[in-house]
């Protein structure tokens, strides 16, 4: 496979408060892939979503470690979480947080333009010539994108008044994971990171982001789900599953390594992460 469009993790040790958690990971996901990242609480799972977004309160970089995070050829690792989102890649939240006087549409329409803009050229088929001034989304119309956004709304059966609320404003736990997966089906991005975007669901719930995620990888997207269960992957066949075990890739392999996980659990590699 071609890595000039890959997202490569090379030899990834990050502290936090002087902690270290990963070591020494590395992987390499391609676009129109889907890897799930499994593991008991406190394996590093969430961390390595937290440093591949640029989180200030991890540290990448040990002595005598070279630790590199790659977007083909372009190194990340220094980069800010803003720069970072710009090149493609998003993280949906293990838990959301509400953010009144923000409407979702607001939102979703302005991250849009700093994503997918053409600063240079400004849209001119809005019948608003206000609004037409003001959005600036690449080759999208306005009215293009406000239906793209109500289609995915309905896709995962969001009611459209929940869009123009405040993000996350009164919403159930399943309801702001939904508004995660909508975010990440609008935005389009490279790499699109999902940290346990399966708590909290019921069963019909689960199917709707799972169809989510495929459609995501239909459109060339990467997608990583970090969980720690099966139960999302009943859904989504990923093509690799990785094993953290104590900040470390204890063993990896195809979507029969997470039904191995859910008969036997985590136990069995204890003792393989203490030798590695």
């Amino acid at each position: 496979m071609n890595k000039s469009n890959a997202l490569i993790i090379r030899n990834l040790y990050a502290s936090v408060e002087k902690k270290i958690i990963l070591q020494g990971v590395s992987l390499t996901i391609y676009p129109g892939q889907v890897h799930a990242i499994m593991g008991p609480n406190g394996s590093g799972k969430s961390t390595l979503a937290y440093v591949l977004m640029g989180h200030p309160s991890y540290k990448c970089q040990m002595p005598n470690a070279k630790c590199q995070i790659k977007l083909g050829s372009k190194s990340i690792i220094d980069l800010p979480t803003e720069e970072r989102a710009k090149l493609g890649l998003f993280l949906a939240f293990q838990s959301p947080i509400a953010i009144a006087g923000v409407t979702v549409v607001s939102l979703l329409r302005s991250a849009y333009q700093a994503l997918h803009g053409d600063k240079k050229n400004t849209i001119k088929t809005v019948q608003n010539p206000l609004l037409a001034r003001r959005w600036s989304g690449g080759n999208l119309s306005l009215s293009d994108f406000t239906k793209r956004l109500k289609e995915y709304a309905d896709f995962l059966h969001i009611n459209e008044s929940f869009l123009h609320r405040g993000i996350n404003e009164a919403f159930s736990g399943g309801e702001r994971k939904k508004m995660e997966m909508l975010q990440a089906l609008v935005l389009a991005p490279k790499f699109a990171i999902f940290d346990e975007i399966d708590t909290g669901l019921d069963v019909d719930a689960l199917k709707i982001v799972a169809s989510a995620i495929q459609r995501l990888k239909q459109q060339g997207s990467a997608v990583i789900v970090i969980t720690h269960y099966q139960r999302i992957l009943k859904y989504i066949k990923p093509d690799v599953v990785y094993i953290f075990i104590d900040g470390k890739i204890v063993d990896h392999g195809d979507a029969t390594l997470a039904k191995k996980i859910e008969e036997k659990g985590y136990s069995s590699y204890a003792t393989i992460s203490k030798h590695h």
